[in-house]
C-alpha cells in the first residue's frame, strides 16, 4: 500500500514538473520567420543613357573575388542580392566581387556580346544589433562605399551608394550603371 501511495506521489510530482516547465517557456524563446536577421547588400542595375530605367544584365555571373563558387550564375536579372563578410566589428571590411556579363557569349562572332568581368569593391562597418533572446544578433553595415577597378574594357561605367547603411532588405543599396 505504501508503495503505491509513492508510486503515485513520483507520478503527481513529475507531472507537476512537466507542466510547471512548459508554462515557464516565453514567447521569446521561438524566433519568429518574420523577425528581421542580417540584411544582404542590394544592387539595382540602370542604363546609362537613361537613369531613370532599370536595365537588364544578360547571362550574368558573380563571384566573391578568390572564390570560384558562384553567387549568381547565367541569369539575366536588373538586380543582385550579395552577401557581405564580416571580418571584424566597430572596423571597416572589405568584400569584392567579379561580376560578369555575357558568359561565354565570347565563342559568338559578334565582338558586341563578348563575355567581360569587372570587379567592384564595397567597404563598410559592421556593428551587432541585439534581436531577442531567441533570435541573437544581426549585423548591421554602416559607412557604406563602393567603387570599381578600372581596367581598359569596364561595362561598369559608374557606382552610386543609394543608402550608406544596410539595416534591412527593402531597397536598394547600391545603383550601378551600364
Amino acid at each position: 500500500m505504501k508503495l503505491i501511495k509513492a508510486h503515485q506521489y513520483i507520478k503527481t510530482l513529475c507531472s507537476l514538473l512537466i507542466i510547471l516547465s512548459l508554462w515557464s517557456c516565453e514567447r521569446d524563446d521561438i524566433c519568429a520567420a518574420t523577425t528581421p536577421t542580417t540584411p544582404h547588400l542590394i544592387i539595382r542595375f540602370y542604363n546609362i543613357n537613361a537613369i531613370e530605367e532599370t536595365k537588364t544584365v544578360r547571362r550574368m555571373d558573380v563571384t566573391a573575388e578568390n572564390n570560384p563558387n558562384y553567387i549568381v550564375n547565367d541569369k539575366t536579372i536588373d538586380s543582385i542580392v550579395l552577401p557581405l563578410r564580416v571580418d571584424a566589428l566597430d572596423i571597416m571590411n572589405t568584400s569584392r566581387f567579379v561580376l560578369t556579363k555575357d558568359r561565354d557569349y565570347d565563342l559568338d562572332d559578334d565582338p558586341n556580346t563578348a563575355s567581360n568581368a569587372d570587379i567592384i569593391e564595397v567597404n563598410y562597418t559592421p556593428e551587432l544589433i541585439y534581436v531577442s533572446r531567441a533570435c541573437g544578433y544581426k549585423s548591421v553595415f554602416n559607412n557604406l562605399s563602393a567603387n570599381r577597378e578600372t581596367d581598359p574594357n569596364n561595362w561598369i561605367i559608374n557606382i552610386e551608394v543609394i543608402k550608406d547603411t544596410i539595416n534591412n532588405e527593402n531597397a536598394a543599396h547600391i545603383n550601378i550603371y551600364h
